[in-house]
């Protein structure tokens, strides 16, 4: 059964396992929990989809399958290594700081997540220590659990879908990614344990902030090779994430030690982009931190909506957007703001991220219930459309967003921005990377632009370039600076080459950078003609040789965009021939270009230079003079032509395309036309389709809640069935006839005795009425009005003796018990009839009653007899007596010695002979018919009278006598006297001659069922009389009692052996009993008198 003492966790960090399923989870459960280990050091919680209004046995199921403890979770349950938890029926789960709580399912009509919401939760509070095993069942619930999970670097598991009795969960989880291992049930617990002792092993490295050489070096190597592979270079990122999400995949791909999961890394592209995925944390949701939106409303777009003009457009940027669930939260913030107030106002939304997997599943725009469990109702329904159990954000939001793969920390950023929203992304990245995203997101704002962070980040250093517009918070104002120049895109420990304005930047002692080396020894190899530098970005930042006859700077600030330096009749050349270089990264030649006013040619030669972090690009100018190529006159003959042949090419190309758009707009009357006539199908079938899809998982819910209690059904169905068999395999074995009968008193069952009993065929009996099936025996007067109200009125009736006449034996003696059955879900109302025969035991009591007469009337004759004989022996004995003593007194100082000695001992006999014809009298005066009537007997004054009978003989041996507070009882006052001094009088004879005799009298109360001489069912009075004497051997407590059964002999200790059947006797007089036990020290007599 399951367990009720809850354990207090003595770490709360250790491994809790998340264990999820819905439609055929228990076989699923069972084969997991069988294969537990005892001392795994984890925690186990299990979540199934149960029916709300059905009590669930599966904990009591469960508890069978382990020796585990098992607890049925109540709220607030600390959770505790080795034991396993499950979830009641109709709560929703989570747990926060090692205790689980509980809250009642509300919403019934919601399809159940409850598996989502627990692994969701777990994911959240303990992070790494988490797991999250997906078995059986139908839907999607537990997917968006396991994805939680594996981003907050736990592990998760999802049982093979063709063993499974439900596969849509299992294929729910493995089609999204969730699934880190699919396995057997059977195979879990293992790999669980293995995946704990991989995770300590590595977790001394994953926690380690202050590796080792061999430690560093292999993680430049890890960060090189993603870099190679994603273009993303991770070397600024916090060091402490990294090392934890590396230790992750090494334990998942059993790599133990950085060398080994090194070399697998290098071969396997799959393993480099799992890795890189796990880097990135793509942990997002809608409205996160709901207040710092309303802040927004509030503060930050009244702040620009004021300096904008009515045709203006806001545009916003979301940096690191992740699964755009902060873009989609931003737009549907400024679309219900500027509704009211700016309507006409456009806003462009620029989403980026440097994953293409989260940026395809913003653009998709498709999200689980569980993704959307924040977005309040009437937005809800504003904005999102439900299809298919999935969410889709509207086309309007949709419409204002542009979601593009893009690295703010190296690519160009966007421009001329109202917003930017850059939330959680910065605490992944160091103080350089900040910087540089701060100085970045600096030059894209326009001015009085705003900047939004998350709740953990801040300005910094920065705090020139933005001032908070709410303190506290972290939403900032841009600051207007002096220089407002483009941010280098170059990585850090690339310093750029040489230029007007860095000269200063390169530290002495520095490390040329590879692209620097690589143009060197492209400038020696070409002579050295003049030649630039450039980025991406086309920002000269080096200059070879003297470029003044190719270059100018402009008017203005200094400005060095290779654009807008270059001479005119070189920006289109340039522009040009520089496309085709990134295109086809090959060295490109633009020949005899002239320039204006100019008496020589140029010609341009593009070289792309390959960098791990940027492509930088030499552009070299050749200088040819006009002797050494054409003449400038047929130079100029030759333009004239070109340009007359491009005239008539152009007009050509302008007819084309005013008959293709001409073309292009029927077509596109046409397109408008079925598009209206789809788009309003497609609006009836997406009501209906909605309207399917409520009533398909209403279905699905009712199916699972289903399948579950069938399964727990069938398992009720196994239990009783063996429980039946048990039971009818005692019936049968009884020996005494047990019938069952219907409220017509037709046989519904008998057992084997019956129909042996009475000489019936089963087949002939069942069904019929008991007293058509052997009229003879059963046509008893009366009985059948007992069993007809008996059935009606569920009425009980025991011990009813009726006279059946059997065939072989005759005339028997039946005994009756009728009981109801009874059961809330039978309809019928039932009886059992049980038949004892108790024909010998009723010939046997009549036998015995008349053994009990005759031995009362020889009782009486020989108590007539004692006392007779008592009484007459009493004269002559007290005669001898009298007449001795006299003799004794007058003539024993003649007697010679032998003739005194003879007289003393006829004086001895005689008292003694006188002592037991007393007693004897005494004995059989208990039952005289003289005896005195009972009545209300005090028994301390009871005591009191003996005591004082006996002060004499107390005084002499200085006896210690404790009494306690008797009860009053109903007695015979003269014989319970009698039975003190007898008991008292005892004591003080057995006390011998080296102690001081110590006898206590005491009482209780005590129920008559435990006293074992006695079938009183009543109370009893139980009166103790115990001393400090020689007491007696524990075999003799019975044979005490016999009369003139004595214990010594009689030159020992003088008595006539009778005292203590007195006491027996005057206790069974008074409907008691009397007991003796023999204590260390001393004997104890127990009297048990009715209450």
């Amino acid at each position: 059964m399951p367990s009720k003492k809850i354990q207090q966790p003595a770490n709360p960090e250790f491994p809790i396992v998340g264990i999820g399923a819905s439609a055929g989870g228990l076989d699923a459960f069972r084969r997991v929990v069988r294969n537990i280990p005892q001392e795994t050091g984890m925690a186990y919680v299990l979540v199934q989809h149960l029916a709300p209004d059905y009590e669930s046995l599966l904990p009591e199921l469960i508890a069978k399958e382990t020796s585990l403890p098992v607890y049925e979770i109540t709220d607030e349950i600390h959770l505790a290594p080795d034991s396993i938890y499950i979830i009641p029926e109709n709560k929703i789960l989570t747990v926060t700081d090692g205790k689980l709580r509980l809250q009642p399912r509300e919403n019934k009509k919601v399809p159940n997540m409850a598996i989502d919401i627990f692994l969701s939760s777990l994911a959240e509070v303990h992070k790494s220590f988490a797991r999250g095993v997906i078995l059986s069942g139908s839907g999607f619930d537990g997917t968006t659990g396991l994805r939680a999970i594996k981003e907050f670097g736990g592990v998760t598991f999802v049982q093979k879908p063709e063993t499974a009795a439900f596969d849509s969960m299992p294929l729910s989880a493995i089609r999204t990614g969730a699934a880190d291992f699919v396995l057997a049930p059977e195979e879990i617990p293992g790999k669980l344990q293995e995946i704990d002792t991989a995770y300590d092993n590595n977790r001394a490295y994953a926690d380690n902030d202050q590796s080792g050489k061999s430690d560093d070096e292999f993680f430049r190597s890890v960060i090189k090779l993603l870099r190679l592979r994603t273009g993303n270079d991770f070397s600024h990122y916090k060091q402490p994430t990294i090392r934890r999400r590396i230790a992750r995949r090494m334990v998942i791909t059993k790599k133990e030690d950085p060398e080994a999961y090194l070399s697998f890394l290098k071969t396997d592209k799959k393993e480099q982009d799992a890795l890189f995925d796990d880097i990135l944390i793509p942990v997002s949701y809608f409205f996160r931190d709901s207040k710092i939106f309303d802040l927004l409303c509030e503060e930050a777009f009244p702040h620009i909506l004021s300096r904008k003009d009515p045709e203006d457009s806001i545009r916003v940027w979301i940096a690191g957007c992740s699964t755009g669930e902060e873009a989609y939260s931003m737009a549907i913030c400024l679309h219900e703001f500027l509704a009211d107030k700016a309507p006409g106002i456009k806003v462009q939304l620029f989403a980026s991220d440097i994953s293409e997997n989260v940026i395809a599943k913003a653009r998709a725009g498709l999200y689980t219930w569980y993704d959307v469990q924040n977005v309040p109702e009437q937005r809800l329904k504003n904005y999102f459309t439900k299809s298919n159990g999935v969410y889709h954000i509207n086309k309007e939001i949709r419409d204002m967003c542009v979601f593009a793969v893009h690295n703010f920390v190296k690519d160009p950023p966007f421009a001329k921005m109202d917003i930017i929203s850059c939330r959680n992304v910065l605490i992944y990245l160091d103080p350089f990377l900040q910087k540089k995203a701060l100085n970045t997101f600096h030059y894209a704002l326009r001015g009085h632009g705003v900047l939004f962070l998350g709740k953990s980040e801040s300005v910094g250093y920065s705090n020139n370039l933005f001032d908070p517009i709410v303190k506290g918070q972290k939403i900032f104002a841009r600051k207007d600076t002096k220089d407002n120049r483009p941010p280098i895109t170059y990585e850090r420990g690339e310093a750029p080459l040489v230029s007007a304005s860095f000269t200063n930047q390169k530290k002495k002692g520095g490390t040329e950078p590879d692209f620097l080396k690589k143009a060197n020894e492209v400038l020696f190899s070409k002579y050295t003609p003049p030649g630039v530098i450039i980025n991406e970005n086309k920002e000269i930042v080096h200059f070879h040789g003297d470029t003044s006859p190719f270059l100018l700077p402009p008017p203005g600030k200094p400005n060095f965009n290779i654009y807008k330096m270059l001479r005119e009749g070189l920006t289109f050349e340039l522009r040009n021939a520089l496309l085709k270089a990134k295109t086809g990264n090959d060295t490109i030649k633009k020949e005899n270009i002239t320039l204006k006013d100019k008496e020589y040619l140029v010609t341009l030669e593009i070289i792309p230079l390959d960098n791990d972090l940027e492509t930088h690009y030499m552009v070299l100018f050749h200088k040819i003079m006009a002797a050494e190529g054409q003449s400038r006159s047929a130079q100029k003959k030759s333009d004239a032509e070109r340009i007359k042949m491009l005239e008539a090419e152009i007009e050509q190309m302008r007819e084309d395309i005013r008959r293709v758009t001409e073309d292009q707009e029927a077509a596109n009357e046409e397109l408008q036309s079925a598009n209206e006539e789809l788009l309003s199908n497609s609006e009836e079938l997406q009501t209906l389709n909605m309207e399917l899809e409520t009533a398909a998982e209403e279905l699905q819910s009712n199916n699972e809640e289903l399948i579950t209690v069938n399964d727990e059904l069938m398992d009720r169905q196994e239990q009783l069935t063996v429980a039946r068999l048990y039971s009818d395999g005692i019936i049968e074995t009884i020996r005494e006839p047990l019938i069952v009968l219907d409220r017509e008193l037709r046989i519904k069952r008998a057992n084997a005795a019956f129909y042996k009993y009475f000489q019936a065929a089963s087949d002939e009996a069942d069904g019929k009425v008991i007293f058509e099936v052997s009229p003879k025996h059963w046509n008893i007067e009366g009985l059948r009005t007992v069993l007809s109200t008996s059935v009606l009125e569920r009425k009980k009736v025991e011990g009813l003796e009726v006279r059946v006449i059997l065939p072989d034996s005759g005339e028997r003696t039946m005994l009756l018990n009728i009981s109801p059955i009874t059961n809330e879900n039978l309809e019928e109302n039932l009886i059992l009839l049980a038949i004892e025969d108790i024909t010998d035991i009723t010939r046997a009591n009549i036998m015995l009653k008349q053994s009990n007469s005759e031995l009362e009337e020889n009782n009486k004759e020989l108590a007539s007899f004692s006392y007779m004989a008592s009484h007459d022996l009493q004269e002559p004995l007290r005669k001898i007596h009298t007449f001795s003593k006299l003799i004794n007194d007058d003539e024993g100082n003649r007697l010679s010695g032998d003739s005194r000695l003879y007289l003393e001992r006829i004086m001895v006999s005689s008292r003694r002979m006188q002592r037991l014809t007393e007693d004897l009298l005494r004995y059989s005066h208990i039952t005289s018919d003289d005896t005195s009537e009972m009545q209300d007997t005090n028994l301390d004054e009871i005591v009191k009278e003996a005591l004082d009978d006996m002060s004499g003989k107390i005084k002499t041996c200085g006896a210690d006598i404790d009494i306690a507070a008797l009860p009053t009882v109903k007695a015979v006052p003269l014989l319970m006297r009698q039975l003190f001094l007898n008991l008292i009088g005892n004591s003080l004879k057995y006390c011998g001659s080296e102690r001081v005799p110590a006898i206590r009298i005491s009482y209780s109360r005590v129920s008559g069922g435990n006293a074992a001489d006695t079938e009183n069912p009543g109370d009893l009075y139980k009166i103790t009389v115990s001393d400090n004497g020689i007491g007696f051997l524990p075999e003799q407590a019975e044979r005490i009692f016999e009369p003139f059964h004595r214990l010594h002999s009689k030159d020992k200790f003088e008595g006539t052996g009778i005292g203590l059947a007195i006491c027996k006797k005057i206790v069974l007089y008074h409907n008691g009993f009397i007991t003796a036990e023999s204590q260390p020290v001393g004997a104890a007599f127990h009297i048990y008198l009715p209450a």
